[in-house]
């Protein structure tokens, strides 16, 4: 630790989960030293206040200190149309694409700050970010400062172009024409915004890319993003066997469904973070775990808009990583990574008619260490351990629902994080040695000014939306108009 002799900061007196070795790591009354924005002592108080002095003393007494969460997938700008895409089918083509096509990209930074704002407040440090424009969003991350895994997004699809498919004939539900030209401006950006921003701040910001999904894109294409990303030694973030109408879409275009097809074209593999998996079959749930791929779980946004149960015991058990997302606030309404723990872990044994799947410890490790590996930062983030950054939060443990705490015989602070716990007992974010939130203010954006210049884009896009005529009949829109809610 440096010379040995001074801490930048020590968070001491407060319960550890470390999530160092196979379970939770639990430290009690415990002590973590920083220096130089890194882990550089973390273990009992007594040793670790014993080994040097602090410039600053953070007091975590009656406090639980743990690895900041990780949203291994969220789409931040689509926070302003929270709540607009649910209860109708198909979600994409009758709610989600057609009302968020009226959001506009200047408006985008600003959603993406009021998203990671309720990130942060709720305990989560490292984002997922997967949405467009990026080269604006990442301004928002790095305003904030937290940590983030960014990528734009390439699609051919284009929904500016949904008028002429209607006039053709198209309807939700069919495959979407693609639109060459918009995913090769897609990829371009794409790879300039990794030249631009791969490893910005030390790190805390990475690049990588993003192709959508095995429907919106040629083959062609997916494989050229592929190409691109390897030759760069960085990941695809993917949308993978999502939606039926993703399987639909290669069966008639390539005569495979989408997993298979993505096999085909050599995609799956260890640089292939593979979103939802809804869809897949058992053995394709298999095959892309096989392949070394890892999977993120957006239990509560697949939940809500597909009444699928993501099939996550199903991939570990075929020996995958899974990290948990929050996805997008229309379908989701939530970026709240304690909400998707509770939602994977009761899922999963609703889904087995058993409570012993996915135990409530295994599930916080998806939350922190096993998200981070996901994303491709393990070795950085996700566990307090000595040489990784000082990536942290502080929960309350004198207030419900984590008060009591229990310790002996049995300890209740892990179930009661998955299975009780809001976000609403986080005290402080730390990304780096650096408080970034705590007692319930942002320490670098004013809460008051975002929440306004949120609403006004918020009015902009009911205006912009309200008067486009094509979307007379979708069934939210109905449903708003008959006055049912």
């Amino acid at each position: 630790m440096g010379d040995g002799s001074v801490y930048d900061t020590l968070i001491s007196g407060g319960h550890l989960l470390t999530m160092a070795g196979e379970g939770a790591g639990f430290v009690a009354d415990g002590a973590v030293g920083v220096e130089g924005g890194k882990i550089v002592a973390v273990g009992p108080r007594a040793v670790v206040e014993g080994n040097a002095t602090a410039r600053r003393t953070i007091d975590a007494t009656g406090r639980l200190v743990m690895p900041g969460l990780i949203d291994a997938h969220l789409h931040s700008a689509s926070v302003i149309g929270r709540g607009w895409a649910q209860e109708v089918q198909p979600w994409m083509a009758s709610a989600y694409g057609p009302l968020m096509a009226h959001a506009a990209d200047a408006d985008a930074p600003i959603a993406t700050l009021w998203a990671l704002m309720e990130g942060v407040a709720n305990g989560t440090t490292t984002f997922g970010d997967y949405d467009a424009p990026m080269e604006a969003l990442v301004h928002s991350h790095v305003r904030l400062g937290n940590r983030a895994v960014v990528c734009g997004g390439i699609s051919e699809l284009n929904w500016a172009n949904r008028a002429a498919w209607l006039a053709d004939g198209w309807t939700p539900g069919d495959p979407t024409p693609l639109d060459r030209a918009h995913g090769e401006a897609a990829l371009a950006a794409e790879l300039d915004l990794h030249e631009r921003w791969h490893g910005h701040d030390g790190g805390r910001i990475s690049v990588i890319l993003g192709p959508h999904a095995a429907d919106f894109l040629s083959g062609e294409l997916l494989v050229r993003a592929a190409g691109e990303a390897r030759r760069r030694g960085i990941s695809m973030h993917l949308h993978v066997a999502q939606d039926v109408r993703e399987n639909e879409a290669t069966l008639r275009r390539a005569g495979l469904r989408a997993i298979p097809y993505l096999d085909s074209l050599g995609l799956l593999g260890p640089d292939l973070i593979a979103v939802h998996l809804s869809t897949a079959t058992p053995d394709e749930v298999a095959l892309v775990a096989a392949r070394g791929a890892r999977m993120v779980c957006c239990a509560n946004s697949i939940g809500i808009i597909d009444g699928v149960v993501p099939p996550v015991a199903a991939f570990q058990a075929a020996g995958g990583l899974v990290g948990l997302g929050s996805d997008q606030a229309p379908g989701n309404n939530s970026h709240n990574i304690f909400a998707e723990m509770r939602a994977v872990a009761m899922f999963a044994k609703i889904a087995a008619g058993s409570p012993l799947p996915m135990p409530a410890w295994r599930v916080v490790r998806m939350a922190t260490i096993e998200g981070a590996r996901v994303l491709g930062i393990g070795d950085r983030v996700g566990s307090l351990e000595e040489g990784k950054e000082a990536d942290l939060i502080l929960l309350d443990l004198d207030r419900p629902p984590l008060a009591p705490a229990l310790l002996r015989p049995a300890r209740n602070l892990v179930p009661n994080l998955v299975y009780a716990e809001s976000g609403r007992n986080v005290r402080l974010s730390m990304v780096a040695g650096e408080v970034i939130y705590a007692d319930g203010e942002f320490l670098r954006v004013d809460r008051t000014e975002a929440l306004a210049d949120l609403t006004a884009a918020a009015i902009r896009l009911q205006n912009a939306a309200d008067a486009d005529p094509t979307l007379s009949g979708l069934p939210i829109v109905e449903l708003t108009r008959s006055g049912r809610i």
